[in-house]
């Protein structure tokens, strides 16, 4: 029987991130990571298969840094796992004992119990490569020409966008909310990012549920719930993801089917051997301690570096998620973190908000300038401490964002954030006369008394 002392069971980015935790810590460690597909493919650049790569392969995460450092990868299936003999079983008959399990299972895209959802040329989106190459013939078939895209979500927005620069499609996003990215963005960047959509000949049905999909073997049309039909020769799902935990609850681990399976502030299981990280473990909010569904790679390379980490020496802690994300639709840039508006009213929360929009350069004469690049911050009342932050104009966006989730994690007021010093640049900033996140924060204090 094989041995090793560190197994990992999933070769995205949870399960990578903790080989790489593990071997910066403890190189002499004898890491395996099993995987149940071909190759890893970089979870985010998934829509951009489609468009800008046009190639699964050229979004494959390669092997060779992990097998440079001693590491192995193996494409299996887990089949069960014997905990009190620490043996995990795999479909193929390999046995292998470990000392330490992690278990990086990932999420599952979920699919609605509609009508026809089982018809040919319907999708969801898997982090396959096998599965994704599929989707890519289908989409060069010679009849397909009527896309339709269920959940006006990230993924949903960004196949949205690579589909149709890939030529003469008619895309159609179908989502229930009053505009696409309203999940977890605030309305104005929502609004924004519609128009660029429209600017690139995508329908927005908003508001909308899909009630049904027709065809005899392939989908031909999607029933919406006002009545109305639109053709269809390819459906696209981005309705979320579900937490993989079917193995979980096989040998006994504590798990919600909703949330993932349980593990405390340092990663661990409800069986101190096995840890778990990424899409299929629980998660809670940084803000205010709740039960969070938010499922990002940046946050699963997080918690694969807190449980590599903590495998022999368990002493970092899970501070929570805040939830970042960020996009590219057309020439605009989005990025949220934290709450928004809608999800402090719904949750009870006290708060008040600042806003400032200018120029991303200095003078805004220059090339490349944004002129109206707009930044809302979102504040506890009494505490005064960041919970929301939200941008849309230039590719700023990100790391400007980035700013606020920092400030979230540590809970910094509105006057700290204020009294920030910020480098400032004419190329690469706003003016430090009206640097976005340092007025935002200063109207929001204005906006409270």
């Amino acid at each position: 029987m094989e041995k090793t002392e560190v197994l990992i069971i999933g070769g995205s980015a949870a399960g990578l991130a903790t080989a790489n935790s593990v071997f910066a810590r403890w190189p002499e460690k004898r890491i395996q990571i099993i995987r149940n597909v071909e190759y890893t493919v970089i979870p985010c650049g998934i829509p951009y298969i489609y468009g800008f790569l046009d190639s699964v392969k050229k979004n494959q995460l390669g092997d060779q840094g992990f097998l440079s450092k001693g590491m192995s990868i193996n494409q299996k299936h887990l089949a069960d796992v014997d905990r009190s003999r620490k043996i995990a079983f795999f479909e193929d008959g390999e046995q292998i004992e470990y000392d330490k399990l992690i278990l990086a299972l990932g999420s599952t895209p979920k699919v609605p119990p509609i009508e026809g959802i089982g018809l040919a040329n319907v999708f969801a989106i898997k982090k396959d490569p096998v599965y994704l190459q599929t989707i890519y013939e289908a989409l060069n078939f010679e009849g397909v020409k009527d896309v339709v895209i269920i959940g006006g979500g990230f993924i949903g927005v960004e196949m949205a966008e690579q589909v149709k620069m890939r030529g003469d499609y008619h895309v159609s996003i179908v989502e229930a909310l009053p505009h696409c990215l309203m999940l977890n963005c605030e309305e104005f960047a929502a609004i924004k990012a519609e128009k660029e959509l429209e600017t690139l000949g995508i329908n927005l049905i908003n508001s909308t549920m899909v009630q049904s999909i027709s065809g005899d073997n392939q989908v031909e049309s999607v029933i919406l719930s006002d009545g109305r039909s639109i053709r269809a020769d390819m459906v696209l799902l981005g309705i979320g993801s579900s937490p993989n935990i079917g193995i979980a609850e096989k040998i006994g681990l504590e798990a919600d089917p909703n949330l993932g399976i349980k593990v405390d502030e340092f990663m661990r299981t409800s069986d101190p051997s096995i840890y778990a990280c990424g899409d299929c473990c629980t998660k809670f909010s940084a803000i205010d301690g709740k039960p969070s569904d938010v499922r990002l790679a940046s946050v699963a390379a997080l918690e694969g570096i807190i449980a590599g980490s903590n495998l022999f020496s368990p002493d970092r802690k899970n501070q929570g998620v805040v939830g970042s994300f960020c996009t590219k639709v057309g020439s605009l840039s989005i990025a949220s973190t934290g709450y928004t508006e809608k999800q402090c009213q719904e949750k009870g929360i006290e708060y008040y908000t600042g806003s400032m929009a200018a120029p991303d350069r200095h003078p805004g004469s220059l090339p490349d300038c944004t002129p109206d690049m707009e930044m809302k911050l979102i504040f506890e009342k009494g505490s005064n401490r960041a919970i929301g932050g939200h941008v849309a104009g230039g590719v700023q966006a990100g790391d400007m964002v980035n700013i606020i989730a920092l400030a979230i994690h540590n809970r910094l007021t509105a006057e700290q954030i204020v009294a920030t010093q910020y480098a400032t640049h004419p190329l690469l900033t706003g003016s430090p006369l009206v640097y976005h996140v340092l007025w935002a924060a200063e109207k929001a204090i204005l906006n409270s008394k």
